[in-house]
């Protein structure tokens, strides 16, 4: 079981869900060398797989981005992120076949279909099956190297990639009958992921020693079941967050449905669904006026003095949070909120020291170097890089050393 399971989620897309997952991982792999890191990508839109096999730079509109096209080239669909929740849901379904057949029933389940599509059920997989279906699943079966096409990322980092709409097409989700309305993955409901996701959590438990990270990059739809697998398999969720109210707002109140408070954790623990609890909440892109350690006044800590006006917000934000978190209803979904002691008397200074922290806004030129050329910060220096678009430049030395402090 490794040390550190994590998914990163936020059900406003923009908020640096994504790049703070990039740049983690990155950093998780590149301090423990003699370790592994793996990273899946369950988000429809495959950034992080784009960022990890080289970047997100492209000829023009429309054309896909240069990692994504890396990701076709190498991969096929039985090795990629849809195949691993093919083999989820066959899994799923094998092992309740295996149950029905020990109460002595007859359930017919292979031909069972899935809320992910016809093609990821075992009666739409049994073309490619060779062998009868197993009732586990091996994730390092769907796990590539990106340094071998990315040599910026960390050899000893593995992952599970994603390509964005040749992953996860209308046509390979598809699930609906001639006379039924197709409803898009990102919108389907009900409770019929959760075999695979009791499956994806023995599948993490599973993985070898040298394995101490995993970490899951999920969708800005907080409630589509690929999110709900990731909640289901891990320990930890990670919230990345911007300063702006009217995004923050949407954690617990989204007309779309996916309030990711609201809509999906506490509904998935009511339903005993939800394993990974809220561990920390990162506010992103925060501006600072030196690079000195610093604590604000509602005890928020961080590597780097951000400006007044992000301070005042960033603890405004978090006592909202903690008013909320003081509930039955929300409480059980922080880690170990009932073990926090009351920091010199008092229990919120404590908890936004807790749960909350900040990442500073990354300097325009390295963070564009970062995304479009799929480098991440911690492997970059001073020296002049040039990015896709042909910008070229460099970022001083005490940025980077503060940048690489926090992660």
């Amino acid at each position: 079981m490794p040390s550190h399971a994590i998914a990163f989620s936020n059900n406003k897309g923009g908020s640096g869900k994504t790049f703070m997952a990039f740049q983690i991982a990155c950093e998780a792999a590149r301090a423990r060398p003699e370790s592994k890191v793996c990273v899946i990508d369950f988000s429809l839109y495959s950034d992080i797989s784009a960022l990890m096999l080289g970047g997100s730079a492209r000829e023009g509109i429309g054309a896909p981005m240069r990692g994504l096209q890396t990701c076709v080239d190498i991969t096929e669909a039985d090795n990629r992120a849809e195949g691993l929740v093919r083999a989820l849901e066959v899994a799923a379904q094998a092992r309740g076949e295996g149950d029905e057949a020990r109460r002595g029933e007859n359930g017919g389940r292979a031909g069972q279909r899935s809320v992910f599509g016809t093609w990821f059920s075992r009666a739409g997989s049994s073309a490619q099956l060779k062998h009868e279906p197993r009732t586990d699943v091996d994730l390092t079966d769907f796990m590539i190297r990106p340094h071998d096409v990315n040599e910026e990322v960390p050899k000893n980092l593995y992952l599970v990639a994603g390509a964005g709409t040749v992953s996860w097409n209308s046509e390979t989700t598809a699930m609906a009958t001639d006379d039924e309305m197709e409803i898009p993955l990102w919108a389907r409901t009900g409770d019929e992921w959760v075999g695979a996701g009791e499956v994806f959590r023995d599948a993490v438990q599973a993985l070898p020693e040298a394995f101490d990270a995993i970490f899951v990059d999920t969708d800005h739809l907080a409630a589509c079941v690929l999110t709900k697998l990731a909640f289901a398999a891990m320990d930890s969720i990670v919230i990345p967050l911007s300063y702006n109210d009217m995004d923050f707002n949407r954690l617990f109140a989204d007309i779309t449905g996916n309030g990711l408070f609201t809509d999906v954790l506490r509904t998935m623990d009511e339903q005993g669904q939800l394993r990974a609890r809220v561990k920390k909440f990162m506010f992103t892109r925060v501006g600072s006026t030196a690079n000195a350690p610093h604590k604000s006044p509602g005890g928020i800590a961080s590597p780097f003095t951000p400006t007044k006006t992000s301070t005042a917000q960033m603890d405004d934000m978090a006592r909202q949070i903690w008013s909320a978190c003081d509930q039955p209803l929300y409480k059980a979904l922080f880690a170990n909120l009932d073990a926090l002691e009351a920091e010199g008397g008092n229990v919120v200074q404590s908890f936004m020291t807790e749960y909350f922290g900040m990442f500073k806004l990354v300097p325009e030129l390295a963070s564009l170097i970062s995304t479009m050329n799929g480098i991440p910060v911690c492997g970059m220096t001073s020296k002049s890089y040039t990015a896709a678009n042909g910008l070229t430049g460099s970022t001083g030395s005490a940025g980077f050393n503060s940048l690489k402090a926090e992660l």
